[in-house]
This record gives C-alpha cells, sequence and structure tokens, in this order.
C-alpha cells in the first residue's frame, strides 16, 4: 500500500437525491478506483443574514440541503448508512469539507463566536457539530476550505472545538499564506498533532501555487515543524488526467508533498458517465506517475 495519499472532493453527487448515479453505485466505484480519502463537499454553516429564506444561525447543510438542525439529524434517513459504508477497499478515510468559494461560512462561524462572548460553547453549532461526529461516525476529519474571512481567533476556536469533539482536521488554502501558517502554530501549541495535513489549491485561483514554497512558510512559523508529506497537492478536472500527471511531475522530489487531490468527483462522472470508475482511475494513477509512480 502506498503511503501517498489520492483524495477526492465530492460534492452532491454523494447525495441520495442526486440525479448522476446512486450513491452506493459511487461508493463501490471510489472503493476500487485507488482513491484513498474521500472528501464531502461542501458543508455550509446555517445564517440568518444576507439570505433568504433566513436560516438558524449554526445548524448546518450539505450543499443547500438542510441535513442537522438545533441538535437534530433532518437529511435523507438512508444518507447516514450511505457515507458510513464509504470505507472499504482503497478509501480509508472520510472528511467533511467546510465552506469554499461564494459562501458566507467563516463570517458566520465569527458572528456565532462573538455573539458567544467570543466562545462555541452551548452554541446551535456546537450542539450540531456533535451531531455530525454521532451521525457520521466514519467521518473523522473536517476540512476548512476557508475562502470569505480570514478571522483568525474564531477559525482557531473551530479547530479547537472540532478537535474536542474527536475530529482530526485539515486545511485547503490556496492564498493568505500568513493566515493559515498562523492558524496551524496556534494549534500547535494548544492541538498538537490535530492539522494532519493540508489541501493546497494548485490550481484557478490556486494556480502557480509550489508546495515547497508553502511548506518553507510554515517552517519560518513554526521551527521544527515537520513539513514531510504534509502538503497535497491539488487540481480540477478542467484538467485532463496528463494534465493533472503534468503539474504533479512538476512537484515530484518535493519531500514535503504527500499526495494529490481532484476537484471534483461530480465532474468525473460527468464527463465519462459510461464509465466513471475507469477515469476516477486515470486520475489516480496520474497523480501516482507524476510523482515519481508511487503507488
Amino acid at each position: 500500500m502506498s503511503k501517498f495519499n489520492f483524495a477526492v472532493y465530492a460534492e452532491g453527487i454523494m447525495y441520495p437525491d442526486n440525479t448522476q448515479q446512486p450513491v452506493y453505485t459511487t461508493v463501490s466505484q471510489l472503493q476500487n478506483s485507488g482513491f484513498t480519502t474521500l472528501i464531502l463537499g461542501l458543508f455550509h454553516i446555517g445564517r440568518n443574514y444576507s439570505i433568504q429564506p433566513s436560516q438558524i444561525m449554526g445548524d448546518i447543510y450539505f450543499n443547500n440541503t438542510l441535513v442537522i438542525s438545533e441538535g437534530r439529524y433532518v437529511g435523507d434517513p438512508g444518507w447516514p448508512a450511505l457515507i458510513n459504508s464509504a470505507l472499504g477497499g482503497s478509501v480509508n478515510r472520510l472528511c467533511a469539507s467546510i465552506g469554499g468559494g461564494g459562501v458566507m461560512d467563516f463570517e458566520t462561524l465569527q458572528k456565532i463566536y462573538q455573539q458567544n462572548d467570543n466562545s462555541y460553547a452551548g452554541t446551535n453549532l456546537a450542539n450540531n457539530l456533535a451531531v455530525l461526529k454521532q451521525t457520521f461516525p466514519a467521518i473523522s476529519i473536517i476540512d476548512l476550505d476557508c475562502e470569505d474571512n480570514y478571522d483568525l481567533p474564531s477559525f482557531v476556536a473551530f479547530c479547537q472545538l472540532a478537535n474536542s469533539l474527536g475530529f482530526d482536521l485539515t486545511f485547503c488554502p490556496y492564498t493568505y499564506q500568513q493566515f493559515w501558517t498562523s492558524a496551524l502554530q496556534q494549534l500547535n501549541n494548544t492541538n498538537k498533532g490535530a492539522v494532519k495535513w493540508w489541501n493546497l489549491q494548485c490550481y484557478n485561483g490556486g494556480y502557480g501555487n509550489q508546495p515547497s514554497q508553502w511548506a518553507q512558510a510554515i517552517t519560518e512559523a513554526i521551527p521544527g515543524f515537520d513539513t514531510t508529506a504534509f502538503i497535497v497537492a491539488g487540481d480540477w478536472t478542467n484538467d485532463s488526467p496528463a494534465q493533472v500527471q503534468s503539474l504533479m511531475k512538476s512537484f515530484h522530489g518535493s519531500t514535503s508533498v504527500g499526495g494529490g487531490f481532484i476537484w471534483t468527483l461530480d465532474q468525473i462522472v460527468a464527463n465519462d458517465s459510461s464509465n466513471p470508475q475507469q477515469l476516477m482511475t486515470a486520475y489516480v494513477k496520474a497523480i501516482s506517475v507524476g510523482l515519481g509512480n508511487v503507488l
């Protein structure tokens, strides 16, 4: 088994009401694809401002679907079993990603935090995050895709909350190195080892990102921090497997690179609906070959 991480972000295709294919079919294909980490995206935090109809602050949505509200799971009754069955075959880690582009999740986190005397204790959000852990025990990691509001105190406190509930953490940066390294520095002091790796976006807004430069920023902020295999370099399905292989080849030899990720599984299936598992495996192989035949 390769020590390298082959990850894929999956959006609505992992929810029962999707029109692409049944979730159990996708799970089976993933488990035979070579992908090792499935990252469910994107989860969002309910808010009662700048949205109609108004939502309950701290409720949890999976994309546009309300799944946890006021301490209760309210999503599709069959979804937890489908997600909890995703571990197996090549898939050995399951993450829930919060945030993304064009949303207000981290602004909402800041509001909840500040309106509760700079704490998440006793909030609807804290209760709902605990329900997420109870309902989906297979999800072991919360992935932080902060792109809308870089407030360090509320971000770090949310990471600490998630870790206290039993979740490990990953970061998904594309810009603002200082924010991410500062967050890691603080968590390294209070929750050492909680952040397992970074999913570095090297496409779209993160085009041109070099894992080695981000690793250097980490060690400058935290002398002695071991960045070996700490950065999983990401590309998207706008690029073909051959293009992904070329990008990964440019990172070959960097000791900080511990694998690659693809955004998104939904588009992989859309691009080859007749045999999506074949295309999934092609992307895994592209990452592996690019990084030096690491499978």
